[in-house]
């Protein structure tokens, strides 16, 4: 056969051979591609939005691509460690603390000791933990970092010596953002960190909440700032007049080239004994560092930023209830009336006043403390005083709150509230460490009738009267006690006492001023009984929120349980960038949209008007427009 005939016989069989012999051995690569090619082009796509790109570890398991520069640096100043080892100290007992962190947290960290190897680093978050002693090279370099946007948490006296240990002043951390005015004196006893509730360094801590810190030889800075995560307090949460303004951890962003800023005015020696509060405040402060947004649930309902309470407990002197009425009907106020049952039944037109515009609650049958005193009195107390009450107005089933006299009660006072239909217990101050309120769930209750306390947080008159204040001094303590609360985004809780409230009393010639100055700030304030507070968090209960967050996109996911719905929602966004605007659209077409409300240069609230039970998501992204 010659070679024609053999060609014409090869392309013949070939032309029989079916398409995917034809193909062979590149079919597998081409369905490959034709795979990979589209979801490479969606994936680049999606990392346009937002997302971070799923990559593949040792284990096999998808994880998630570390954002740009978003690494942590450690800086261990050697010659912060020589000024240590001059005057006797040790620079690793700082050092540690954060190594002890980035472990526990599982977190990769860069530790460096020289300007030069500074000098390398082109973004991240850089951590200078008590760097006292820094040569002008090291200022340079750490000034440049923050100059290419790189983020400095600095804490206690950073930069405040030269490179020989010569005292500098505090004028490199005011070139960062914080102004030290000074320092503590021992004997002030505020070693506690009060912490701003929602603030982005903190955001995911209870308002108010209390962090003991340990007393050490490195005293507690006196700071000012752009804006304040933490207050430096003693355990009552007060402190003196002239730091009111101050700061125990300080932060900002002096402009969009800057990076951002975080202080703490205290060594890591302070911390190191109580890491729980502290670790989980170190979390949210570098979260906000990296420009990482965040969503989380507000705490109180149609974007205020908190709440007040103000209640009598309604005793000795019972008569004086009805000017104090008067004065909350003139800012147009149900308060909580709370009444010694005992008492009540001398003065029945009194208490049908009351019932007619305010919120009544129990305080007792005799005002005896509750605590210590066997089940079976406490229960027989407990149902003396429902049936006093319902010996005065016909229905008493809408009175559900409970205040114990003397504030004095224990774990068992609590089990009976509950099984006679109490929902909310106003308590004393030390009932949490917090300051919002606390639901207890108790097995066999349902979440719907779980027990609100509401603790008291500001000093009521009581407290005021052992100093014998004067009208004026009155009136600042009360203003002084709600302004805290505003802001750090508490609960203000203010009781007073029916026997302290005469005509010719401080207390009732200190309250209209006190009104007005609620007034004066009622944008801001949810202003609620004692049991609207509490319906509202078992309501703020039902409020489930997942999220799934990147670099400048937030995907979230609500989820409203039960059967009726809930008023006033809010969640609180934490922005990636000074001054931008939240952007919110529901994934699916029809979701009912949140009304998107600024509350400051650094967080957005998004405030739902209704949601009905069921399931919503939504995507927030972010814009200079």
């Amino acid at each position: 056969m010659n070679s024609a005939s053999q060609n014409k016989r090869i392309v013949e069989r070939r032309a029989r051979r079916s398409a995917f012999n034809r193909l062979g051995t590149y079919l597998p690569t081409m369905i490959i591609l034709s795979l990979a090619v589209p979801t490479l082009i969606y994936l680049l796509f999606m990392k346009s939005m937002g997302w971070n790109l799923p990559i593949f570890g040792v284990n096999g398991v998808f994880s998630y691509a570390t954002p740009t520069g978003s690494s942590l640096i450690l800086y261990a100043s050697g010659n912060s460690r020589t000024h240590f080892i001059s005057i006797g100290g040790n620079y690793e007992v700082l050092l540690a603390p954060w190594r002890n962190y980035f472990e526990n947290r599982r977190l990769e960290f860069n530790e460096i000791q020289t300007a030069a190897q500074l000098h390398k680093q082109k973004s991240g978050v850089l951590v200078l933990p008590s760097a006292v002693s820094l040569n002008d090279e090291e200022r340079a370099e750490i000034l440049a970092f923050h100059a290419k946007g790189g983020a400095i948490l600095a804490t206690w006296a950073t930069g405040s010596r030269n490179g020989t240990g010569d005292w500098q002043g505090w004028q490199f951390l005011e070139n960062l953002g914080a102004k030290v005015v000074g320092e503590l004196p021992v004997a002030a006893n505020s070693h506690n960190l009060v912490l701003t509730g929602e603030s982005p360094v903190s955001h995911t801590q209870v308002a108010g909440q209390r962090i003991e810190l340990s007393k050490t030889a490195e005293t507690l800075l006196r700071t000012r700032g752009e804006m304040v995560g933490a207050r430096f307090m003693n355990w009552s949460r007060l402190t003196d007049d002239d730091r009111r303004g101050e700061g125990a951890v300080v932060f900002g962003e002096a402009s969009e080239q800057l990076g951002r800023f975080a202080f703490y005015a205290f060594s890591e020696s302070a911390w190191e004994a109580r890491t729980l509060g502290t670790y989980d405040l170190i979390d949210d402060t570098l979260q906000w560092l990296r420009r990482e947004p965040t969503v989380v649930r507000a705490a109180w309902p149609y974007g205020k930023n908190a709440a007040q309470v103000i209640e009598m407990d309604t005793e000795e002197g019972f008569p004086n209830a009805l000017p104090f009425a008067s004065m909350m009907r003139s800012i147009d106020y149900r308060g909580t009336f709370y009444i010694l049952t005992s008492v009540a039944k001398l003065f029945p037109e009194v208490v049908t006043q009351l019932a007619l515009n305010f919120e009544l609650g129990y305080h007792g049958d005799v005002h005896d403390s509750f605590k210590g005193q066997p089940t079976v009195v406490q229960e027989q107390r407990l149902q003396t005083m429902r049936r006093d009450m319902a010996s005065i107005l016909p229905e008493v089933k809408g009175m559900t709150g409970f205040r114990a006299p003397t504030e004095g009660y224990d774990a068992t006072t609590e089990k009976l509230m509950q099984k006679i239909g109490i929902r909310h217990h106003t308590a004393d101050p030390n009932r949490t460490d917090g300051r919002l309120p606390l639901l207890i769930k108790t097995e066999g209750v349902t979440d719907a009738d779980a027990l609100v306390v509401l603790a008291r947080t500001q000093r009521d008159d009581i407290n005021l009267y052992g100093e014998k204040p004067s009208v004026d001094q009155t009136v600042k303590a009360m203003n002084d006690d709600f302004d805290l609360a505003l802001d750090t985004g508490a609960l203000s809780l203010l009781s007073v006492h029916s026997q302290n409230f005469s005509q010719d009393s401080v207390l009732a010639a200190s309250m209209p001023s006190f009104l007005e100055h609620l007034k004066q700030r009622r944008e801001h304030l949810w202003l609620a009984s004692a049991g609207q507070v509490a319906e509202w968090w078992r309501d703020r209960d039902r409020l489930k929120l997942s999220k799934n967050i990147s670099s400048n996109r937030i995907e979230f996911n609500i989820t409203v349980t039960g059967n009726l719905p809930i008023k006033g929602a809010t969640l609180t966004v934490m922005l990636p960038q000074k001054s931008i605007h939240a952007v919110v659209e529901g994934v699916k077409i029809g979701m009912v949209k949140p009304t998107v409300s600024k509350i400051d240069e650094y967080r957005s609230a998004l405030i739902f008007d209704s949601l009905e039970p069921g399931s919503y998501v939504y995507q927030v992204t972010f814009s200079r427009i």
